[in-house]
């Protein structure tokens, strides 16, 4: 019985994590490009992420993700990005080619930011599957999987800075999104632009004479097929960014919590996070971790000729 209780939740865990195609982060907080493609080069530097994340640890078939990511900028004015997606859940695998597109300009103290991002997504179960007991093997949508999906998806974002201090953050996800293979399966793919969104507001506390910085925000988002959800973040910088601590409480789906743990070494950053759920799925699980690694590199400053009239 016991065994048949833990399948049974796992098979809704892992559908419940197919409807959702947008990728799961705890630490958009460090690294919004994960999330809005607005901020694509914004740091005005070229940046190399790696981002891993282990969600359910000790659940079977729990998902795993790895992201590998660049952006920078092209000029004063545009930026560039790209980057890889992988998904393991279950016996499904979802793999996600991202190009991102940002246009960056200032208005008096304000710095905008305003991004569009374009991927290819490939989602396919395992035959196998269909020989489980657990499943029926004549529902359409496994059906769909196991032959594979093939989805075009773009998303748009912004993202703005006033007077270094006060940030506002907004993406619309799944802005078009249409299927490219011939599977025919009614999932409203093409009617999927409404109602899915991301808003992050926030403020950055300088104090400089402690050398410190705080950092409050809120973070509100609604995704395909999930529920709606709110972040409550803190985030707290220390000794130049060598020591960074952040805490998420989300009150909505139950409650859950997320504590972070970074640091800044010259050019390298390096980030860790564990999510602790309040809903009784925590008995059936180790929580999630999150480790990112990022490379940044300084761009260029640009070369003034000197002429003889300027000596």
């Amino acid at each position: 019985m016991k065994k048949s209780v833990s399948t049974l939740i796992f098979v809704l865990a892992v559908f419940s994590a197919f409807a959702q195609e947008q990728a799961v982060y705890s630490q958009y907080q460090v690294f919004p490009v994960l999330i809005n493609p607005g901020y694509t080069g914004f740091g005005d530097n070229h940046q190399v992420l790696a981002n891993a994340r282990s969600s359910w640890t000790g659940f079977p078939g729990k998902p795993t993700t790895y992201t590998l990511m660049y952006h920078g900028p092209l000029g004063d004015k545009l930026a560039l990005g790209g980057g890889f997606f992988s998904e393991t859940a279950g016996d499904v695998n979802t793999t996600k080619m991202m190009l991102n597109y940002a246009f960056r300009f200032r208005i008096q103290k304000a710095m905008i930011g305003l991004g569009l991002s374009t991927e290819f997504l490939n989602r396919k179960a395992d035959a196998s599957l269909l020989n489980d007991l657990n499943v029926d093997r004549n529902d359409a949508t496994l059906e769909s999987l196991v032959e594979g999906q093939q989805i075009f998806d773009a998303s748009v974002g912004a993202h703005v800075l006033y007077d270094d201090k006060f940030f506002v953050s907004a993406a619309l996800p799944n802005t078009i999104r249409t299927r490219l293979d011939e599977v025919a399966v009614d999932d409203n793919t093409s009617n999927s632009s409404g109602g899915h969104y991301l808003f992050q507001i926030g403020y950055i506390f300088n104090m400089p004479n402690q050398n410190f910085k705080i950092i409050p925000s809120l973070t509100m988002r609604q995704f395909r097929n999930t529920p709606s959800q709110i972040d409550i973040n803190v985030q707290g910088r220390f000794l130049e960014d060598k020591l960074i601590a952040g805490l998420t409480f989300r009150p909505s789906t139950d409650g859950s919590a997320v504590c972070l743990l970074g640091t800044k070494i010259n050019q390298f950053q390096l980030f860790y996070s564990y999510d602790l759920s309040f809903s009784n799925f925590q008995r059936y699980n180790g929580g999630s971790h999150e480790i990112s690694v990022a490379y940044n590199i300084a761009r260029k400053a640009k070369v003034t000729s000197v002429t003889p009239s300027d000596k």
